[in-house]
């Protein structure tokens, strides 16, 4: 099994706990009197399943953050998008009714004479 397969949580947390499976090998065997070696196995696996679920969980995280905030980030420019085709129709009907009030009021004007 090559290491860059693996999904990148279980990288991190196979790295953490190996390094804490090392301190804690060499803190029991330097500084303990009498180290208890039947527990090691048992704290290593639960290190293993704690530090694994919450690496599962926090890269979980990251992902459904950073899809929220792809798709806010469309729907900005999306809304941009759709306010331009507004203002660009606004300002066609502008000129539109500009023209028409101006035909209108040269007609008065020409009735008046």
């Amino acid at each position: 099994m090559q290491w860059h397969k693996l999904p990148r949580w279980i990288r991190d947390t196979l790295s953490v706990v190996g390094a804490m499976s090392v301190l804690l090998i060499v803190y029991d065997g330097f500084f303990t009197k009498h180290p208890n070696w039947a527990l090691v196995p048992l704290q290593i696996v639960l290190a293993l399943v704690a530090v694994g679920a919450w690496s599962y969980f926090s890269y979980r995280s990251q992902a459904k953050r950073k899809l929220a905030e792809q798709e806010k980030a469309a729907a900005v420019k999306q809304r941009a998008v759709e306010q331009e085709k507004q203002r660009i129709a606004a300002e066609k009907q502008a000129a539109a009714t500009r023209e028409k009030n101006l035909e209108r009021n040269q007609t008065h004007q020409q009735r008046r004479r």
